[in-house]
């Protein structure tokens, strides 16, 4: 059962007072060591709030590293995402990488591979 910030609140305040923390949980409908948590994050923090900004995956790539990415692609426009990765030393994945480029409202440009007979001037009868 997940309190919310006044019962939190509450339970510290009943614990700090009697020092029962098997009352306090029984009272509150918690587990001891919920209540022994909360205590310690009083202490730690000041405060018993629901830490919601701690959840959750942590972003792959910083504010630095895509203010770097983007000044990488304005010095160079025909940058690969492997030459950003490699260039940065960045550990995120291709993907990551990309998706970020494309965030930034650059567009991805495929270099195309043709066969070198495409180079070659065309006989019309003449050696």
């Amino acid at each position: 059962m997940m309190l919310h910030n006044e019962s939190r609140e509450l339970a510290v305040e009943a614990y700090e007072k009697t020092k029962d923390a098997k009352r306090v949980s029984e009272d509150f409908g918690i587990c001891e060591r919920t209540v022994y948590k909360l205590v310690a994050q009083k202490r730690k923090t000041g405060t018993v709030e629901l830490q919601l900004h701690t959840r959750g995956r942590k972003k792959e790539l910083s504010e630095e590293d895509l203010a770097e990415i983007r000044k990488l692609i304005e010095e160079q426009n025909d940058i690969t995402i492997n030459e950003i990765r490699d260039a940065l030393h960045l550990t995120a994945s291709y993907s990551t990488v990309e998706r970020a480029v494309r965030a930034m409202g650059f567009r991805l440009k495929k270099k195309t591979l043709h066969a070198s007979e495409r180079d070659r001037h065309r006989c019309g009868g003449k050696a």
